[in-house]
């Protein structure tokens, strides 16, 4: 486990998000934000792992369910984001029904169904020949996904655990367009159109992305910012001197300790630092097919002796 810190300038207004019950959010402005990378490898949450897709493309998106933005402390708590309710599941634990909402938008205008949430779901779960899916195994307790109407999503398991909700909630499961993933599996790679709080509306590539508020979000009053400018810099000293001369107010994925008592010694007052643990994983996938990998004992012994 370690200890990193992310930093910004002065009041930061949230993508999406209510502000906390004590604080008058205030409505307006661009955040501008730093991006640790030189650009994402595409622009699919199904396909990618890195926070160069997530930090450029999730504030375009919706998702079934998440983790409790206004409780980030407790990641066991889930709400949903456009279903309506987190059902009680049925059939000794192995069916999940989703009530799905019926005012969400694409940015074409289209209604967002529970079609649409069903094939996003199949595209992560059993993806068609030549597409990837960076978190197939995640759900191999998943045995099918379906939509028997409108605005409603079944999930039926081939068997009951805990673990089903947890990996739900992931942060890449963006609710794709079904009439677009039937046509070409691979548009979502190279382009953006999804029903989340912001509307695309520039990407340079190895530069910066930027997108404005979706006058049509279904949560009420937000996004409060007007729009968000996320800039790509894989060096450090680029991030830490944009920060630094107030032409960025944060970076999300954080700065090492050192860094962080370098801005505070320079910034003083003017910075707010919020520190947070990372719980990190070095993840290794030996080749079965190789000696000494293809003796079951072999990998057996490393499993057992990987630290945590």
């Amino acid at each position: 486990m370690h200890r990193w810190f992310v930093t910004w300038l002065g009041l930061l207004l949230v993508l999406a998000l209510p502000a906390l019950a004590q604080e008058t959010p205030k409505r307006g402005g661009i955040l501008t934000f730093m991006i640790p990378a030189d650009s994402p490898p595409s622009f699919d949450g199904h396909r990618e792992n890195t926070f160069a897709t997530i930090h450029a493309m999730a504030p375009f998106y919706s998702v079934l369910i998440r983790a409790n933005p206004e409780n980030p402390a407790d990641t066991t708590q889930f709400v949903c984001d456009v279903c309506t309710a987190i059902p009680t599941p049925t059939d000794d634990g192995k069916t999940w029904t989703f009530p799905i909402r019926g005012d969400v938008k694409f940015s074409d205008g289209a209604t967002l169904t529970a079609a649409d949430v069903a094939a996003s779901w199949n595209h992560i779960v059993d993806p068609p020949p030549g597409v990837i899916s960076a978190r197939q195994g995640y759900y191999s307790m998943i045995d099918k996904v379906e939509a028997p109407d409108a605005k409603t999503v079944v999930f039926h398991l081939k068997f009951a655990t805990a673990a089903f909700l947890p990996a739900l909630a992931d942060p890449y499961a963006f609710i794709y367009k079904k009439e677009i993933l039937d046509r070409d599996p691979h548009w979502y790679e190279k382009n953006v159109m999804g029903s989340g709080p912001f509307r695309f509306k520039e990407y340079l590539a190895g530069q910066s992305i930027s997108g404005e508020r979706n006058p049509d979000y279904y949560r009420p009053g937000l996004p409060y910012l007007d729009g968000f400018l996320g800039i790509f810099a894989d060096k450090q000293a680029v991030r830490v001197s944009a920060i630094k001369s107030d032409r960025a107010s944060i970076e999300f994925r954080g700065f090492p300790p050192a860094t962080r008592d370098e801005l505070v010694a320079a910034l003083g007052d003017k910075i707010t630092v919020q520190e947070s643990d990372w719980n990190c994983g070095a993840l290794i996938t030996a080749n079965h097919k190789r000696k000494p990998f293809d003796d079951a004992r072999v990998r057996r012994a490393l499993t057992l002796a990987r630290c945590v």
